[in-house]
């Protein structure tokens, strides 16, 4: 299965929550009369605000191709991977447990890929759950 994952609104609005649980964080520091602290607090929240501007102007632009094998290996931006652990499926969204193959190191690295329903169209998103769904039989066999 070949799929280009784009950016969606669900993706957007997970990480506006993500956004707001961060920024309330500053809600808790202390009230410090000390002035070398406040300043510390203001340019720590001001650093923190607009690396998330950025984070959510880089969203729009997300766009990657995504290939599943029946076997559970497949492509994410010409990186291969493969499926380690059974995937989470729901209605929202399949949450995927990747390994990227490294030559060049021996090391492998473990990601955490998301893809929400409205990143694709309603048939390729129950493409993928059907084959994330079949790929969780197999291996629980």
């Amino acid at each position: 299965m070949h799929v280009t994952l784009s950016a969606s609104f669900n993706q957007f609005l997970s990480h506006i929550v993500l956004i707001c649980v961060c920024l309330t964080s500053f809600l808790l520091w202390p009230v410090s009369h000390f002035v070398g602290l406040s300043i510390l607090r203001g340019l720590t929240l001001l650093a923190v605000t607009a690396f998330f501007i950025w984070h959510i102007k880089q969203l729009r632009r997300q766009r990657c191709d995504l290939y599943l094998s029946e076997t559970g290996d497949g492509t994410l931006d010409h990186d291969a991977f493969v499926v380690w652990r059974s995937a989470i499926v729901t209605v929202f969204a399949c949450v995927m447990f990747i390994e990227f193959e490294s030559s060049s190191s021996k090391k492998k690295k473990r990601q955490l890929l998301i893809v929400w329903s409205d990143m694709l169209t309603d048939k390729d998103y129950r493409q993928l759950c059907r084959q994330l769904n079949k790929l969780k039989r197999n291996q629980d066999n």
